[in-house]
């Protein structure tokens, strides 16, 4: 699913302290309460681990520097006596050449430093509260679906509200940029619209050309890009309804390799997931059961995706996940994710036993079940 890299934006302006080289980014200052130790990410704009390591630190001070080419996101988790403190963590973005300060603790704490970061705790702390009603919406959404509310109310739910939180945002984001259109912080803000391509195109079009060949607009670029590919694979999907299923070859728990079109004569569940991947955790109890239920008329096929070897096969033997397992490594061989225009975990394409695609279904939904209980009773 669409993935949000803001933790959170608690931020305010310090002094200037150093300047960071060109092709750094550097944080110091005294973030009171944050631990002994601190856990570091430093995530690019498309989702990708560019350094991850644990630090010891002194006090309260803080003081980071990292190679870098292209805007990120960098995460500061902070732990004591190993265990995470998430109100004395942070997240900021990161470009090359700036210099942020912190300075405070829990939810007061100020950033300063270079131009960009103080150009940008204005502007974050505008569409704090717009970004809050969002995610306490979208959390309300989430509890209500726990709690067994039909999907379909709670869709209907999120039609008729979503769209006026989305353009409280807008409104934020698109005011602050036609004031200061020439800022790399205001490039940097229309990341924060996440999935409205709509109003993103808008706040592109309001920057200056400057703006836009900044590295700060490569976030919301790369967002952009994410959208209009998700765009097509859904196309995609839809296409490949009651076609007949790609077949791919890929290795099992065992090393041997494992043909999906040897499995024709049942029906058959793909279960794209990865041990990362907390929906799909939550998921397994039921498709257990219906594995249970059903196994004498079906077969379901778990393909793991962006897994190393060792987390894959340690997560099958930790949750005892009792059906057939291969595991795609998408530099090398077939890549079913590629064929089945598989962008969100889970995916589940359920195929009939001629080997046609019955249907796809993205995310752990009760009515999934029922389809399985209409078709194979």
């Amino acid at each position: 699913m669409m993935k949000k890299f803001i933790l959170a934006l608690f931020m305010g302006m310090m002094a200037l302290g150093m300047m960071a080289q060109d092709g750094k980014i550097t944080v110091s200052g005294s973030f009171k309460g944050l631990g002994d130790s601190v856990r570091i990410f430093l995530i690019d704009a498309k989702g990708e681990k560019l350094v991850q390591e644990n630090r010891a630190i002194d006090g309260d001070n803080l003081n980071l520097s990292f190679d870098l080419n292209d805007v990120a996101f960098l995460y500061v988790f902070g732990f004591e006596d190993g265990k995470l403190s998430p109100t004395n963590s942070f997240s900021i973005p990161a470009l090359p050449g700036e210099h942020a300060v912190i300075e405070g603790g829990g939810d007061d704490y100020t950033l300063g430093g270079s131009q960009f970061y103080r150009d940008y705790y204005e502007a974050s702390n505008l569409t704090k509260a717009p970004l809050e009603a969002i995610r306490a919406f979208k959390n309300e959404c989430l509890d209500k679906y726990n709690a067994g509310v039909p999907e379909a109310e709670i869709d209907k739910e999120f039609d008729e509200k979503y769209p006026a939180l989305q353009q409280a945002l807008a409104d934020v984001v698109l005011g602050y940029i036609k004031e200061h259109p020439d800022q790399d912080a205001s490039a940097m803000l229309i990341f924060d619209l996440g999935d409205d391509a709509k109003h993103i195109k808008e706040g592109a079009a309001l920057l200056t050309e400057r703006a836009r060949g900044s590295k700060a607009a490569n976030m919301y670029k790369t967002l952009l890009a994410s959208l209009e590919q998700e765009k097509i694979d859904n196309s995609r999907q839809k296409e490949l309804e009651r076609q007949m299923a790609p077949d791919f070859t890929l290795n099992d728990l065992y090393g041997k390799p494992l043909t999906l079109s040897s499995l024709r004569g049942k029906w058959v569940i793909l279960d794209f997931w990865g041990s990362w991947c907390g929906w799909c955790i939550k998921g397994l109890p039921k498709m257990k059961e219906y594995y249970a239920k059903y196994k004498d008329k079906l077969e379901i096929l778990g393909v793991d995706c962006n897994d190393t070897v060792d987390k894959w096969r340690q997560a099958v033997l930790k949750y005892q996940i009792p059906w057939l397992h291969v595991y795609c490594d998408k530099d090398k061989g077939d890549n079913p994710m590629e064929l089945y225009a598989v962008r969100g975990f889970p995916t589940k394409i359920v195929i009939d036993p001629e080997g046609k695609i019955a249907k796809i279904v993205v995310g752990e939904a009760p009515a999934f079940y029922d389809y399985l209980d209409e078709v194979l009773k």
